[in-house]
């Protein structure tokens, strides 16, 4: 994946900039189903799905854990950069 996509005249879109930064941190997603999603991004590509490693999903208050996940990008409603302090609470 890791498809930058381009506009009109060529530029690289900030999205992709900013994805392409932060491969291999760990993102919070929140989904349009309220389903939300914690681990590291992986790839992504032009329509920005994404596709995460280690991680957790949490659902009607249960969490499960996943090695790897695809997530569409036409389902995610906001993707937040998780710092490592928050990240590895003490």
């Amino acid at each position: 994946m890791c498809t930058i996509s381009y506009s009109e005249n060529n530029q690289v879109s900030e999205i992709d900039k900013l994805l392409q930064q932060n491969v291999g941190k760990d993102l919070l997603i929140k989904l349009k189903n309220n389903v939300t999603v914690q681990g590291k991004l992986k790839n992504f590509d032009q329509h920005m799905n994404l596709t995460l490693k280690n991680g957790n999903v949490e659902f009607s208050n249960e969490t499960k854990p996943f090695q790897d996940m695809l997530v569409r990008g036409s389902e995610i409603l906001m993707v937040s950069l998780l710092s490592n302090a928050s990240s590895n609470p003490k």
